[in-house]
């Protein structure tokens, strides 16, 4: 395990800037439940469900506060454990494949046609093993930029798009049953990946030992706040702009809404602002969950330098990309509500509720 310690605010960017990222181009929610002008809602009921999706793995992280949650499965189901962490280490190489499949669909479709899809991945994913040979103390403090570089232009954008703001757009409110607005909300928390990377960061946190389920809490609350102000805001924007039917047809809603934005007719090109953020963002992304994934491992084989894997790992993540990009449709179908949401509530809330209830079975046990 790495000696190398992160601040709990430091912790709070990493975690901002995984989850916003992908609201910055693909922008699931006009492709889920209620399917019209309600779509916000479900962006609101999206922070609920996520803090009640962080709630066990919170609470393992103050129980176990050195460790990370594969070593707590291994604590709590003994050899069992090895199944667990193997399809741990599935879901998060697969969910960092996802993460660079996206990536090139993005760069490949708006920003750079002509660039070949091979050195698209090459490029990243290389970027990506310096970064990680750095650490997590490194990608924490650059992720503390990035959050305030994003902060700042999302804040500057939506000032400039104040004036196209028409709330006629969201009416009319509650069209249909408010049930298919929580349904959103919940397919939206299941998009939440970085939930399970609680569970994975936790040692790496400077604590206090008398606050551990007080700070973390109040990181995650506060982290999943930011999040769902921002999502609503660019929500918002997209809907006023485009209207439902037409930002539902859009493959990247908000980079398509920021290429019209312009201030007294001269000042344009505002998505050049966008690709900054957005690039900085998803670079630490795939980097964040690439540390996750061989954390997992490194912990699983009992080494002592999970870079050693590393190289390995992305000479197969690679080819497996280059493989799932042709077929784009079966990626967004996977992606959908339909399919993705039971996937990720399996591996962020179902196993982790499931430790957390044996955990306590097994300290009452021994006090006993």
């Amino acid at each position: 395990m790495s000696n190398s310690k992160i601040s709990y605010s430091q912790f709070l960017c990493l975690f901002f800037v995984n989850r916003i990222v992908m609201v910055l181009t693909f922008l699931p929610i006009f492709n889920v439940p209620p399917k019209n002008q309600d779509v916000w809602l479900s962006v609101v009921f999206m922070y609920p469900f996520s803090i009640l999706a962080s709630l066990p793995l919170i609470y393992l992280c103050s129980l176990f506060p050195n460790q990370t949650f594969t070593s707590i499965l291994s604590i709590i189901f003994g050899r069992a454990s090895i199944v667990l962490s193997i399809l741990y280490v599935w879901f998060f190489f697969h969910i960092t494949a996802i993460q660079v499949a996206q990536f090139v669909e993005f760069m490949a479709t708006a920003a750079l046609p002509e660039t070949p899809i091979l050195f698209l991945i090459v490029t990243m994913l290389t970027v990506c093993l310096y970064a990680l040979k750095k650490g997590i103390e490194p990608l924490a403090r650059f992720a503390q930029i990035t959050t305030f570089i994003t902060m700042l232009s999302l804040a500057i954008i939506m000032i400039i798009s104040l004036r196209f703001f028409d709330p006629s757009a969201l009416k009319p409110v509650l069209e249909k049953n408010i049930s298919q607005s929580i349904f959103g909300g919940i397919y939206l928390c299941s998009l939440s990946s970085e939930i399970i990377t609680i569970g994975m960061i936790n040692p790496y946190i400077v604590k206090n030992k008398n606050c551990i389920l007080k700070d973390m809490t109040k990181t995650i609350s506060l982290a999943f706040l930011l999040v769902d102000i921002f999502y609503l805001a660019i929500t918002l924007i997209v809907l006023s702009l485009f209207g439902y039917a037409q930002a539902s047809r859009l493959s990247f809603p908000f980079y398509s809404a920021i290429k019209v934005l312009s201030v007294a007719e001269f000042l344009e090109r505002f998505e050049s602002l966008h690709m900054a953020i957005w690039i900085m963002g998803i670079f630490l992304k795939i980097t964040y969950f690439m540390y996750i994934l061989l954390t997992t491992i490194q912990e699983l084989r009992n080494t002592a330098d999970h870079f050693a894997y590393a190289i390995p790992f992305t000479s197969v993540l690679a080819p497996f990309v280059f493989y799932i990009i042709p077929d784009f449709l079966s990626l967004d179908r996977f992606m959908s509500y339909r399919y993705f949401t039971l996937y990720s509530y399996i591996f962020i809330f179902f196993i982790p509720l499931f430790t957390l209830i044996f955990a306590k079975i097994k300290l009452r046990s021994r006090k006993r």
